[in-house]
């Protein structure tokens, strides 16, 4: 159930993320197009991994280069990986998910106090408690 609301609930909240506009006929067409390939190969359904598209975003990526370097450095790392980690200590990967976990805190709850009128900032401030 959650993979058919994913879509429209994240690439919005991406697009006020990164400041871009969004056309969600075209994200919801490309969406079902990698899912019946991944689903015709024998692969999981997508997801679009909002915490890491906003992280993409923020250093800097863009344009199509970036995007490659970005899948051929997951494949090395999925090759690589296990070897990598044993030299990386463990608590940077928890610095990594408490920084980005307190960036979209902020920019979630108290960036977006003027963006959103009481009765709808009410609502963000439900869902977070």
């Amino acid at each position: 159930m959650f993979s058919l609301i994913h879509v429209p609930i994240n690439i919005p909240a991406y697009s006020l993320s990164s400041n871009t506009e969004v056309d969600m006929n075209v994200e919801l067409v490309a969406h079902g197009y990698s899912n019946l390939l991944s689903g015709f190969f024998g692969g999981l359904q997508n997801y679009m991994a909002y915490t890491q598209s906003v992280l993409y975003h923020k250093s800097g990526g863009t344009g199509k280069v970036s995007g490659i370097v970005v899948a051929i450095v997951t494949v090395l790392l999925f090759v690589f990986g296990p070897t990598i980690t044993s030299y990386i200590p463990r608590c940077m990967a928890g610095a990594l998910l408490l920084h980005v976990g307190i960036d979209l805190f902020l920019e979630g709850v108290y960036d977006s106090y003027s963006k959103f009128d009481y009765m709808e900032y009410g609502s963000v401030l439900s869902i977070i408690i």
